[in-house]
């Protein structure tokens, strides 16, 4: 992993590599970025830098011995930790290394998820165990292997037990000569705070639409699926979302789309039978599936409002979700609109609080078909 295969973030790139060039490297730095974000990328490119015996202006050589290395994720002064899964004959990071190397391997974008995957460890809690930490103390007492920079690369420090995060201060605060510690997190305030108040921090921000946008249209394997600027707009400045979404890989949102019409055309045939036959299979998704579906229907809802309004600028819609609306068209009004939207957050806390799912879901399907009724009546679809 290189500085350009980062999407964005051109202002945090030429921080780091002004900091390399001028000699000014601070000795222990977090980087935040949201899951599949790209921070764990942009500490490995970090780390390259550093011990490129080449350095270009804007990026590692990439044919020096030490990019070699890194291009294999060997490289001797190149220390990992991350959360792994109890498991027999596994203990420690290092017993993990070759499926941590295929991980890496995936690109700057990985997710949590395709770890814990990786893992076998599907539902089950990672974790940086405390006894890591006498493993590194080890690593880090024998010479460097090369005459650069001996990187101690952390990733999910909020996932490290406290004993390990204590053991480490020390660590962070006076480390050895030439070692640089890097973290990387998804949860900042999950971080030991006396950890990070001795760290700089450097956080990546949300990309705009339009860069996101930008880069898809360079990706070769695109589909006719999501647009580009849709995958974009959808993604909250996440390329990694906007990337699954348009490429087809999002299965949750073609979930929910099916949802989508199903759900609807109960409203329309208003059959108490059908609706409780729907709401009994909504409640064999998991809660996070659950939610996620109630969220996205609130989005689709507003997103048909503003679609009768002629507000094509405003409107993200995929091709199945324009015909959907299409068919709606002055189904849904200012009035019904807040209606929804108010059922459906109360669909949401219920969720949340674990009140049968079941009987949230069958309500939710007898107040839609109440709010959208008078509008179906006078538009013909009823």
């Amino acid at each position: 992993m290189y500085f350009h295969d980062i999407i964005g973030h051109e202002a945090l790139k030429a921080e780091l590599i002004s900091s390399v060039q001028m000699g000014i490297i601070h000795h222990a730095q977090l980087f935040v970025g949201r899951d599949g974000e790209g921070a764990l990328g942009l500490a490995y490119a970090y780390a390259r830098y550093l011990n490129c015996t080449q350095r270009g202006e804007t990026d590692a050589c990439g044919h020096c011995p030490s990019c070699k290395r890194y291009d294999t994720f060997a490289e001797q002064d190149l220390f990992h930790l991350f959360p792994i899964v109890n498991a027999s004959g596994k203990n420690l990071a290092e017993d993990t290394l070759p499926e941590w190397r295929s991980f890496l391997a995936q690109g700057p974008y990985v997710r949590y998820d395709e770890w814990l995957s990786l893992l076998g460890g599907d539902g089950k809690k990672a974790s940086i165990f405390a006894r890591e930490g006498e493993a590194l103390q080890q690593s880090l007492s024998y010479q460097m292997a090369g005459t650069g920079y001996r990187i101690v690369l952390i990733w999910l420090p909020e996932k490290m037990q406290e004993a390990l995060g204590n053991k480490l201060l020390k660590l962070v605060e006076e480390p050895p000569a030439r070692t640089i510690i890097l973290m990387v997190t998804m949860e900042e305030e999950a971080v030991l705070g006396t950890l990070r108040s001795r760290m700089q921090t450097l956080r990546l921000q949300p990309l705009a639409p339009q860069v996101i946008e930008e880069a898809l249209h360079h990706i070769p394997q695109g589909t006719d699926g999501v647009e580009a600027t849709l995958a974009a707009h959808l993604s909250e400045g996440n390329y990694r979302v906007a990337l699954d979404s348009y490429l087809g890989r999002s299965e949750e949102h073609l979930s929910q789309e099916r949802y989508l019409q199903r759900i609807l055309r109960a409203t329309v045939n208003a059959q108490p039978t059908e609706m409780k036959l729907l709401a009994e299979e909504l409640a064999t998704t998991s809660r996070d599936e659950q939610l996620a579906l109630i969220t996205y229907l609130a989005r689709m809802f507003r997103e048909f409002y503003l679609f009768n309004l002629d507000l094509p600028k405003l409107n993200y819609l995929t091709s199945k979700e324009t015909s959907i609306a299409s068919y709606l068209r002055s189904c849904i009004t200012g009035q019904n609109v807040r209606v929804v939207e108010s059922e459906l957050d109360l669909a949401r806390r219920h969720i949340a609080q674990n009140v049968n799912s079941k009987m949230v879901f069958f309500d939710l399907l007898l107040r839609l078909t109440s709010a959208l009724a008078p509008s179906y009546r006078q538009q013909g679809i009823r």
